[in-house]
């Protein structure tokens, strides 16, 4: 009887043992995992909407480069919210097989499509402090082509400061001289939500009070940095913000 007995509390204790490093582990997992959870939920919102806001700037100054660097004039609006292009006219070339710019009897550029980028505060009129960057085409025949939105939620009050913690810079600036067109696009892009029901705030505002984001210029950067009005640097907006800025040639004249 007792050799019977033997295994049968040899199999109890292991049992017992097993049972008390799987909740040692359990517990173990259970007060770690919600930790690694949160913090990868919080990467993938900042990351995406991150994503998303690159996206937008990126697209908005790829679809003007192509109409500036082949303009032949450029006229800025004086707020800097507009820009108005005219291209050269062009026709098709049998010899070359391809289009090549017409010149005037002084060999000189002859205009073609006037183009127009402009910037439209809040266009579906639901108090956003974002709007939109549209183009508006006029054909060399005074033909206006139906207005096209190049991107959204665009915000110019977060564009950086000028040298010097100076004013903000318009969305375009022209520079005579150089003829070179300045484009400064400021983007934002909600972070996305983890939860299915949760409300998606379209508005770059402070996570804390809910006010709308300034940029500030600071002694390490005079450009200025993105600030909550009440709570000051340390904050976590509600979508992520980019910002491009580039400098484009006028090549024709």
């Amino acid at each position: 009887m007792r050799s019977l007995l033997t295994p049968r509390r040899s199999v109890r204790g292991v049992t017992l043992a097993e049972g008390v490093m799987v909740i040692l582990i359990g517990g173990l997992l259970l007060s770690v995992l919600p930790g690694y959870y949160t913090t990868y939920i919080r990467v993938w919102q900042r990351e995406t909407g991150k994503l998303g806001a690159v996206r937008r700037a990126d697209f908005a100054v790829q679809r003007m480069q192509e109409d500036i660097r082949t303009a032949r004039s450029a006229v800025p609006s004086s707020d800097g919210t507009s820009l108005t292009v005219a291209l050269p006219l062009q026709a098709y070339d049998s010899d070359l097989g391809r289009m090549v710019n017409m010149l005037d009897g002084s060999g000189s550029l002859v205009d073609g499509n006037i183009v127009q980028y402009y910037f439209t505060q809040d266009p579906d009129g639901t108090g956003s402090s974002g709007g939109a960057i549209s183009r508006r085409v006029v054909r060399h025949d005074a033909t206006e082509l139906s207005d096209r939105v190049v991107t959204e939620r665009i915000h110019p009050e977060l564009n950086p400061r000028a040298s010097g913690g100076g004013s903000l810079a318009p969305i375009f600036a022209y520079d005579s001289t150089l003829r070179v067109i300045t484009v400064t696009v400021t983007a934002a892009e909600p972070k996305p939500s983890s939860s299915t029901f949760a409300v998606l705030n379209t508005e770059p505002q402070c996570n804390r009070c809910g006010a709308d984001l300034i940029r500030v210029p600071t002694d390490d950067n005079l450009a200025g940095e993105i600030q909550c009005p009440e709570c000051g640097a340390e904050i976590e907006p509600t979508a992520a913000i980019v910002t491009y800025q580039t400098r484009l040639a006028l090549r024709n004249q």
